[in-house]
């Protein structure tokens, strides 16, 4: 970010200093002004949604563990009921292991699920950011060849007649 900005700061400069001479303009100042302001009001909007997955990422994986632990505790608190009841000693044991086992997978499938839509959340935003970062480029290079094609115009005086 910090390469773009001082290259936004650097046509500034020179909309300011080289474009308005003899007369002559090259590029529509306004146009590029407006340009710039867009600019500089998209990489922002990138970084936020950047963090927005990253949050986003983060929440499954809280949301995943937590239900992981619930399912666990509800398991082991059943167990737990069963086993106490003096009658069904043998087959509360058997249920809680049953119950322990399945919570334990459970909580595997949903974390796993979590990681996954995390990652592809994730993915996602950095192809977004790609494209976009990379129509800024191509942008950026535009604006970049214009201003050298009028500065080559204004330093060459046979043109100029």
């Amino acid at each position: 970010m910090m390469n773009i900005m001082m290259l936004l700061d650097h046509l500034e400069d020179l909309i300011a200093s080289n474009f308005r001479i003899a007369g002559k303009v090259m590029v529509d100042i306004d146009e590029l002004e407006e340009l710039l302001e867009k600019i500089r009001s998209a990489v922002p909007e990138e970084i936020k949604e950047a963090e927005w997955v990253s949050r986003e990422k983060e929440r499954y994986l809280e949301q995943a563990q937590e239900e992981a632990k619930r399912i666990l505790r509800e398991a082991e608190a059943y167990a737990q009921r069963l086993i106490n009841e003096d009658q069904i000693v043998i087959r509360a044991k058997e249920e809680a292991e049953r119950l322990v086992t399945y919570a334990r997978q459970e909580s595997e499938q949903l974390m796993l699920q979590a990681k996954q839509e995390a990652e592809q959340v994730e993915s996602g935003a950095v192809q977004y950011a790609e494209q976009i970062l990379r129509q800024l480029e191509e942008q950026l290079e535009k604006t970049l060849r214009i201003v050298h094609q009028g500065r080559e115009d204004l330093s060459d005086p046979e043109e100029q007649d």
